[in-house]
């Protein structure tokens, strides 16, 4: 079989090939720049956190790292220009994604001296939040945050862990104790007897051991209101039940009101 022949045959087969991998190529790499949020005034966090996840699966936090190195000189070795060329590449495109990805109006107001990190911290400098006012808004949302038996109370517990975590970040320690003692600040008047129980005891539990009992807890107090609902239904049933239709014939009757009383509830 002649060359040209091989060439006839399979040259389009290649050329299909390297069609599909670019065409797949270039559609993920619009699918990754498109999870990216545009920078608005109320949505930096997100933004920010959106940019360093699309650099990474791209392979272009690499200008973040590193620091910009010397350019090349003729002495230079391969590796060195190798690291050069890989710093100026994933620096450029870093630029180019993270100004994509801003409004015009922010985008004028931010320095760029061509640098990706200096640019995003500059960015970040615009959008600098009070260190003591963010501590201060997080320990409002711990103490105001209530259950209202709706959602699962391990939800509940896990939204409080969430809130807590963050003053850790700015140098705040809350402790273990002290998200026990809030989490059960915020149960309802159906966790009394569980808020009582802990109190009298002189050992104290992690926030783990808290979820389990108050899951178990959870699951009484629904059987109990299913219960009560039962009860209540079954009661009004019997007390619209003609008298007549009941033994002794017809009687006059007095229609009582009924009330539940439930344990917890």
């Amino acid at each position: 079989m002649s060359l040209t022949l091989l060439i006839y045959i399979f040259l389009p087969i290649i050329l299909f090939n390297f069609c599909v991998f670019a065409y797949t190529a270039v559609n993920n790499m619009t699918t990754q720049l498109n999870f990216i949020e545009t920078l608005t005034s109320s949505n930096y966090k997100k933004w920010k956190q959106d940019v360093e996840i699309v650099l990474g699966l791209m392979d272009l936090d690499f200008a973040f790292i590193e620091q910009k190195p010397a350019e090349p000189t003729t002495t230079s070795t391969t590796d060195e220009k190798a690291k050069y060329e890989k710093w100026m590449k994933a620096n450029k495109l870093s630029l180019m994604i993270m100004k994509r990805s801003i409004s015009d109006h922010i985008k004028g107001a931010i320095k760029d001296n061509g640098n990706a990190k200096y640019f995003l911290s500059a960015i970040g400098q615009k959008f600098l939040e009070s260190d003591k006012a963010e501590i201060g808004n997080l320990m409002d949302s711990l103490s105001t945050i209530k259950y209202d038996l709706v959602g699962s109370v391990r939800d509940h517990i896990m939204k409080l862990v969430n809130i807590a975590t963050k003053p850790n970040n700015l140098s705040v320690t809350i402790t273990d104790n002290f998200l026990v003692h809030q989490s059960l600040r915020s149960f309802p008047q159906q966790f009394n007897q569980l808020k009582t129980t802990y109190n009298a005891q002189k050992d104290k539990c992690s926030v783990d051991e808290l979820i389990t009992v108050c899951v178990v807890e959870e699951g009484s107090i629904q059987k109990e209101k299913v219960k009560g609902i039962v009860n209540f239904v079954s009661s009004s049933k019997s007390a619209d039940y003609p008298s007549y239709k009941r033994k002794g014939g017809p009687k006059f009757y007095k229609k009582k009101t009924w009330s539940v009383s439930l344990s917890r509830w």
